[in-house]
């Protein structure tokens, strides 16, 4: 088995691996419109402002849409199918959605659920993904 893909950051979005790293997961809002942005860009989308500032999310989010994978992209990820992959809303004011994978058993997750964030150690990174809300 291969080993899993780790993201390669850029001048963009250095900053939100390395607060990653430490188990905070920070979004960009805007300083003129005050939209809160997934995934870090240098400028806002939607109104085109280059100013913002880091925000850190609490961790919780609502289940927009999943998937169930059944066949794995890669040999690095063969032993985990099926896995689901979901869409997640999340920060104050459901600016943000991520795409993400959540640690549940395919027939326990449903649309509205409510997850939290999880973080799994690969090599020298923290990447994020959810596990289900305690209910």
């Amino acid at each position: 088995m291969s080993d899993r893909p780790v993201p390669t950051p850029s001048e963009d979005t250095a900053e939100f691996w390395d607060t990653c790293n430490d188990g905070q997961f920070v979004v960009q809002r805007c300083t003129d419109c005050e939209h809160e942005r997934f995934y870090p860009a240098a400028v806002c989308p939607n109104c085109w402002n280059t100013g913002s500032e880091a925000v850190e999310l609490d961790g919780s989010g609502t289940v927009e849409s999943f998937t169930v994978v059944h066949r794995a992209p890669t040999e690095a990820f063969e032993g985990d199918t099926p896995y689901i992959v979901a869409l997640v809303k999340m920060g104050s004011t459901n600016d943000v959605t991520v795409l993400a994978n959540v640690l549940a058993e395919p027939a326990d997750i449903s649309v509205g659920d409510s997850v939290v964030l999880a973080w799994e150690d690969r090599g020298d990174k923290q990447l994020y993904q959810f596990e289900l809300a305690e209910q």
